[in-house]
């Protein structure tokens, strides 16, 4: 399966959407990636390129200060944080806004209570849905140590999952991979930004350990 690789230690599985590139799709109003060779292994005996892109863009993290004045910027969030428990649910089935009685029923279906959630990331498939401030709230009392969804963004204007959980301290992921083996499982989540001094955000890898 791509992006999954056996090794010693188990199963490491790559929730990374895409590769940055030029050709990356970015969200309406971003800035798009730009890409500039200033040494070529003919002329310089090496290769190296500029490269010029949003914060937002591809598989991401936002930091509390993408939405919180005076929040954590992302070269200062807790390494806690980037490395915890998560688990994986589909909510993707259905239409519309999901709300936090749909969260448990999930939960409940995988045979995992609210309980798990506590110092955890919840991973989410959405496809085209979104969460309500509800569900944010939900999120916050039990204690997720983040959220991560497959979408360009948990929510929509006026962005309540972003400052409710963002407000908390809680990080968000967007735009990630969220394959079948890892629904209803438990696993080890790592989040590896790029720890831009000031961000409201950055690209990231993010992997799962199985």
């Amino acid at each position: 399966m791509e992006g999954v690789v056996l090794t010693e230690r188990g199963l490491v599985v790559d929730l990374t959407c895409c590769p940055l590139s030029e050709e990356t799709e970015v969200y309406p109003g971003d800035p798009p990636v730009e890409a500039e060779t200033y040494a070529t292994y003919r002329v310089d005996g090496f290769y190296a390129r500029r490269v010029c892109f949003g914060e937002h863009v591809g598989t991401h993290i936002d930091a509390p200060a993408h939405f919180v004045e005076g929040g954590l910027t992302v070269e200062r969030l807790p390494l806690a944080s980037l490395v915890a428990p998560g688990v994986a649910l589909d909510v993707s089935r259905g239409s519309g806004e999901v709300g936090p009685e749909e969260l448990e029923e999930a939960l409940r279906e995988c045979g995992l209570g609210p309980g798990v959630l506590r110092g955890s990331w919840l991973i989410l498939r959405l496809g085209d849905r979104w969460l309500g401030e509800e569900a944010a709230r939900w999120l916050r009392a039990h204690g997720v140590v983040g959220l991560g969804v497959d979408s360009w963004s948990p929510d929509r204007d006026p962005y309540p999952v972003h400052r409710v959980l963002l407000g908390a301290g809680a990080p968000i992921l967007e735009r990630l991979r969220v394959p079948g083996l890892l629904l209803c499982r438990g696993f080890l989540l790592v989040v590896a930004p790029l720890p831009l001094r000031g961000g409201s955000g950055a690209p990231a890898r993010v992997y799962a350990l199985l």
